[in-house]
């Protein structure tokens, strides 16, 4: 019988340091943090929504995830941990059976409970509501309650990585009461079982979360309000970290990382592997990147040291497949490409594109991707080929890609995820959103994707991932070039800071000292 039980024994651990993924216990739990005190965090944009179901933004779903919590955790291997779920089994190989925890009450003071779980996930599926997780859930084929502390989950197929989404806002679990209160208002009166609650929010000006004095771990959280400042400038961002007046800032600016590190009224704290950049190529007819090798010739042109340095200062580090650092399917001694133009210009001479190759490139105003989207225009012009550059808003770089219009993506990446076929099948399967965007359809490439999805063990995904980056830099829709870090500011005062690799902070294990 195919059954597996995954469960993490906390009775031995300090209840101070339950909110921790697994893997950073022994680092952290030695620590009290003193209780009391506000953070006051400037952040790159306002959340916009707390509704775990519609948040969009890193901001909306770091404060989701301040207010609710999540059905699972990631700890500091990339591997799936505990959260409101207990422990879990896989009696075969399409379903999942969770024991949640018991004794937990939302804010509102109703029970978290399974009938409460069925029914947010129930939520993402309803079509008024329009939730954009739907598509982390597609798998799901129905979901049970087995008793009041107990769910089960049967899948259309199997799919090792389908438990991952639930990690994050998509396993964020809200008051079925406030949900049904307030329909679609509910966020801006979520209630969920989190360390903290919202008590006040002005948009573009601040959030002021509480904290909630009956939160089931006990201990937790130290601090008694976090107020997230949205400040979009940068230098406005470092100005208020400098001055004190936050504590914490997120985004700091690339170009001043080298001298940053050296101050001495805060601390600056990197975590590699926040995303993945890419260029990409459409594939259609009308477009050079029909041509396979005309795609395959930028993975040896484009100047990854140079677009390194150039774009993002020398920080992160050089990428060559789509697989982040600190997954534990990244392969750090994969590097398959050196700049090589006469293998690049031969690559262009057998594409059999007419000459002169010119190709249009859409471009948000977003500094990163405007000077690396320049270095690759250089690099193009060595090969014969010309970049168009063209200036677009949002909205509209948004609509090319969706309607199949944009020559190439020169604003491609893909922010961190605990398992890489969270955006890979997006990306490369037929099926996959973006892979129809670009008119990418690979029936190798496919087999892959389910193949790595149906796989029983972390060695045997392994393997299949592999694969799944050398075919796709050998069909090169997609050419990587860089897995960028997050850098964040911190004053001296802030205590047990663990920077995620989703760059989302776990405001409930900080405190501040005196």
């Amino acid at each position: 019988m195919f059954t597996r039980r995954h469960v993490l024994s906390l009775s031995a651990v300090s209840t101070a340091a339950l909110l921790l993924p697994k893997g950073l216990l022994a680092q952290t739990a030695p620590a009290v943090g003193k209780p009391g005190g506000t953070l006051s965090v400037a952040i790159f944009a306002d959340p916009l929504s707390f509704d775990p179901h519609l948040a969009a933004n890193l901001q909306g779903r770091a404060a989701c995830r301040a207010i609710h919590d999540a059905l699972f955790t990631i700890d500091e291997q990339g591997r799936l941990a505990p959260g409101l779920v207990e422990s879990w089994e896989t009696p075969d190989e399409k379903s999942y059976l969770l024991k949640l925890r018991q004794g937990i009450k939302f804010h509102d003071g109703t029970d978290f409970n399974a009938e409460a779980v069925k029914f947010n996930i129930d939520r993402i599926g309803d079509k008024s509501v329009g939730s954009i997780r739907g598509g982390e859930i597609t798998a799901l084929e129905k979901i049970e309650v087995v008793d009041g502390s107990t769910i089960r989950m049967t899948l259309k197929y199997p799919f090792a990585a389908f438990l991952f989404p639930f990690t994050d806002v998509t396993g964020c679990i809200g008051s079925p009461a406030a949900f049904q209160k307030y329909g679609l208002d509910y966020g801006l009166h979520p209630s969920g079982t989190g360390p903290f609650k919202l008590a006040e929010y002005s948009k573009d000006n601040q959030t002021v979360l509480e904290k909630n004095g009956s939160y089931w771990r006990q201990g937790l959280p130290y601090l008694d309000k976090v107020v997230l400042r949205p400040i979009p400038t940068d230098s406005t961002r470092l100005s208020e970290l400098r001055a004190g007046a936050v504590q914490l800032a997120e985004s700091l600016p690339l170009q001043d990382i080298q001298r940053l590190r050296a101050a001495k009224e805060f601390v600056v704290s990197e975590k590699p592997g926040f995303r993945w950049e890419y260029f990409g190529f459409n594939l259609r007819d009308q477009f050079p990147g029909k041509s396979k090798q005309f795609r395959q010739a930028f993975q040896w042109a484009i100047d990854r040291q140079a677009l390194h340095q150039v774009a993002y200062f020398g920080t992160g580090q050089i990428g060559y497949d789509g697989i982040l650092p600190g997954s534990p399917f990244y392969d750090p001694d994969y590097k398959p490409f050196t700049r090589d133009m006469d293998k690049a210009k031969k690559l262009i001479e057998e594409s059999g594109l007419d000459t002169p190759i010119v190709i249009g490139a859409p471009l948000q105003p977003d500094p990163v991707k405007q000077r690396a989207t320049q270095i690759f225009q250089a690099n193009a012009a060595e090969l014969g080929v010309k970049v168009n550059i063209e200036q677009v808003d949002s909205a509209g770089y948004r609509n090319q890609l969706r309607d199949g219009s944009m020559p190439m993506d020169a604003q491609g990446w893909w922010g961190y995820r605990p398992d890489p076929d969270q955006y890979l099948a997006i990306l490369l399967q037929s099926s996959g959103s973006y892979a129809k965007y670009h008119g990418y359809s690979n029936p190798e490439m496919d087999k892959l994707i389910q193949a790595e999805r149906a796989g029983r063990t972390e060695a045997e995904r392994r393997t299949v991932f592999r694969k799944v980056s050398e075919l796709m830099n050998e069909d090169a829709v997609y050419v990587p070039w860089h897995y960028s870090s997050d850098f964040k500011g911190l004053s001296p005062k802030v205590q047990g800071f663990v920077h995620a690799a989703d760059g989302i902070t776990n405001f409930a294990i900080l405190s501040l000292a005196s």
